[in-house]
């Protein structure tokens, strides 16, 4: 089922302030400080991220948390 990361306060802080994509859950891009993108990862209660099995990163790893916005997937 993948592992979480709770993330840093000044992130929930962000992601408290912006719409959810469903009912608890946030779909963000990540870009971390050596420049490697996570595009499409959920974001649970504005606190946790979700990361896929094999993936290990810090929390000051992350440079940039980005919301998306779903106008382009609107059917």
């Amino acid at each position: 089922m993948g592992n979480k990361l709770r993330l840093k306060e000044e992130h929930i802080g962000y992601l408290s302030n912006q719409p959810e994509q469903g009912m608890g859950y946030q779909i963000v891009d990540i870009t971390l400080k050596n420049g490697q993108l996570l595009n499409d990862r959920i974001v649970l209660n504005s606190s946790y991220l979700k990361l896929n099995e094999s993936e290990q990163i810090d929390l000051d790893d992350i440079a940039k948390i980005e919301i998306k916005i779903n106008s382009e997937n609107r059917s």
